[in-house]
């Protein structure tokens, strides 16, 4: 099998190549890198010896850098960055603390957020390490904790239990609300713009259920983004059916009020899950329970 890596230059010799190239100079990288001048020129002798080709010009004292040795630079820069970046975002795993909690950004925004300061109250050993992806399952290789989603992992060695259920109701900015007619739920948004996101329980759903007799229940603005959809809302775009969860910060401040006394129970709540190993380490097992508890007192 042919060795895909084979034509890559030995890490050390490219990041003495990088230094001396940034410095422009043996010496300085030397003192950077805490080695000596005759070790960086060895590394760059050495990798050039891999390309083939000079990378820099050496007149004298001073060195320049070839065409080919600008280009490898900047590829230098940004391929040695991204090592830095993805070996500095491992420190969290090796913090006794670490909690990586995966959720929905608009979940994350609407409820997560707000009581983070009362997490840190409640556990100040464990650090939380808030994950946001729409994705409602992750392989149990992957480095996740506790998922907060609509969907149950069924995964054997899960755990997962109900967290939370939802209801939806119409909501709008003030000043769109003040502009609806003040008719029951039946007939006050029959003309209404409205606002839509994915979910499953819609307006064709609540309109059947308040028996309006609008028929265009699917014109208006669409998002994939429930937490989008409210921020649009917020914005006077249209009345959305929204997640009394996910809403209550925009309820409680006043960018969104509602226009109904019609709501719908969401067909899918929200469930907690993790692997069952995970639970063995204390700071999960707390940080499990204090979402559970922070649950029940919605």
């Amino acid at each position: 099998m042919n060795n895909p890596y084979r034509s890559l230059p030995p890490l050390t010799a490219l990041v003495g190549f990088e230094a001396a190239a940034r410095h422009g100079s043996f010496s300085r990288a030397a003192e950077e890198l805490n080695i000596t001048q005759s070790a960086i020129s060895h590394q760059v002798r050495t990798l050039e010896d891999h390309l083939g080709q000079p990378l820099f010009h050496r007149i004298g004292r001073r060195i320049d850098l070839t065409d080919a040795g600008r280009d490898l630079r900047q590829t230098a820069q940004e391929a040695l960055e991204t090592v830095r970046h993805g070996v500095r975002r491992l420190h969290a795993y090796t913090k006794p603390g670490s909690v990586i909690v995966m959720m929905s950004p608009a979940l994350a925004q609407g409820w997560f957020l707000p009581r983070l300061a009362r997490l840190r109250a409640a556990l100040p050993d464990v650090e939380p390490w808030l994950h946001t992806t729409d994705e409602t399952w992750v392989p149990e290789e992957a480095e996740i904790d506790i998922s907060i989603s609509t969907r149950p992992w069924q995964d054997d060695g899960t755990i997962t239990a109900p967290l939370t259920t939802d209801r939806l109701w119409p909501m709008a900015a003030p000043t769109l609300a003040v502009s609806l007619p003040d008719d029951p739920d039946q007939t006050r948004l029959d003309t209404a713009p409205l606002l839509h996101d994915e979910g499953v329980d819609d307006w064709q759903k609540w309109f059947a259920k308040a028996q309006s007799g609008r028929k265009d229940f699917s014109s208006g603005l669409n998002f994939s983004d429930p937490g989008m959809m409210l921020q649009a809302a917020a914005l006077g775009h249209g009345v959305c059916l929204g997640s009394e969860i996910l809403a209550r910060p925009l309820l409680d401040q006043g960018g969104l009020v509602r226009v109904g006394s019609s709501h719908l129970e969401c067909s899918q709540g929200f469930h907690i899950s993790a692997w069952k190993r995970t639970l063995s380490r204390q700071a999960v097992t707390d940080t499990w329970q204090w979402l559970c508890d922070q649950a029940l007192e919605d």
